[in-house]
């Protein structure tokens, strides 16, 4: 009942590394490269509006952005206020 030492380093050999296709890659770097704009960009849009032109908690919505894909889809969708931005509307009327 010997075992000879061939037959434990068969048995013990470790399996062959497994490579990703070309086309995975390349879809999950496309992904990343997708989470990685829309999280950019949600971020900067939540800093340069303000605190009247987004529905909710400002840190809140900073720390949905961070859940790719959904938190930066999910405030474009229901954090920002639609209609007309505050900031660009003159306070007086000036006739010439």
């Amino acid at each position: 009942m010997l075992e000879t030492t061939s037959d434990t380093a068969a048995q013990e050999a470790p399996e062959p590394q497994k490579h990703f296709s070309t086309a995975t890659r390349a879809r999950v770097t496309g992904q990343g490269i997708v989470n990685l704009a829309l999280l950019i960009w949600a971020v900067r849009d939540i800093r340069h509006r303000s605190d009247d032109e987004i529905k909710g908690n400002r840190k809140v919505w900073m720390l949905a952005a961070f859940v790719p894909p959904i938190g930066p889809i999910a405030y474009f969708l229901f954090g920002r206020k639609r209609g007309i931005s505050t900031a660009n509307i003159p306070l007086e009327i000036t006739e010439r």
